[in-house]
């Protein structure tokens, strides 16, 4: 599937999602983000997809930002749309009860580092960068990178990276929590889909249910998020994988799950 700024390919039960604007650094503009929330609907939807994978075009960059040719001129209100709608995939990939990973190709910079931070898991290129520099051209980011970044690395850490313009290479990021692993950039699809291997052996539902849990930890207070965990976890019994997990155990053998 091609979708204007995505190639979308599927391989089973992964859907790759690659922003392919390469000639200007897979930068992000309005219909770009009109597409991926296509996508991730799509994905939500498909009881078959269990992973996603969002990547970039080519070998300089994930994603280097906004479209600031896109947003030079924008008004007022033209500006607060564009903020709901970054928002809106930023939602999409934190609410969908599936895993969202980020193969960070290269340069992951302002909305591109706000974009790889949203994902469940980031697994980088040795050549990867992050960075927010968008106060450098008079803005803020409108892709929630003010509020993700400081309970990843630290507020201090995050001020840092804004009010400097300062760019951390892929092991720094790792170093920090922004990174979940470092490899060789020829690897790096290849790395991230033997950390999909170890998720499709796991059950769905209990994956997607831990994916919320933690979300929402970051978001709300100890005892909220405590009642949701008792919450889920009791829910886990309505399905069929938890008596295939516990039944496996029990014989001793490799559960097959069915997402049910």
């Amino acid at each position: 599937m091609i979708l204007n700024d995505l190639l979308v390919e599927r391989d089973d039960q992964v859907l790759t999602v690659t922003l392919n604007r390469p000639e200007v650094l897979n930068a992000l503009r309005e219909k770009t983000l009109h597409d991926l929330i296509t996508v991730f609907d799509k994905f939500a939807e498909d009881a078959q997809m269990r992973v996603l994978i969002l990547t970039g075009m080519g070998d300089r960059a994930f994603s280097a930002g906004g479209d600031i040719k896109e947003m030079v001129n924008k008004t007022h209100k033209a500006a607060a749309a564009f903020a709901q709608l970054a928002h809106q995939v930023i939602y999409k990939i934190e609410t969908v009860e599936k895993p969202f990973l980020a193969a960070v190709n290269g340069l992951a910079f302002g909305a591109g580092c706000d974009l790889a931070m949203a994902c469940d898991l980031c697994i980088a290129s040795e050549r990867a960068r992050f960075g927010e520099p968008p106060p450098s051209i008079g803005i803020i980011t409108p892709f929630g990178g003010t509020q993700r970044l400081p309970r990843i690395i630290g507020p201090k850490r995050a001020k840092y990276l804004f009010f400097t313009g300062e760019t951390l290479d892929a092991n720094t990021a790792y170093q920090m929590g922004l990174v979940n692993k470092v490899v060789e950039h020829d690897h790096l699809l290849n790395e991230t889909k033997k950390i999909i291997d170890k998720i499709l052996v796991r059950a769905p539902i209990a994956v997607g249910f831990s994916k919320t849990l933690i979300n929402s930890s970051m978001r709300q207070i100890l005892v909220d998020g405590d009642r949701l965990e008792e919450e889920l976890y009791a829910k886990c019994f309505e399905t069929r994988d938890q008596k295939e997990g516990m039944n496996a155990f029990i014989e001793k053998r490799k559960p097959v799950f069915t997402g049910e």
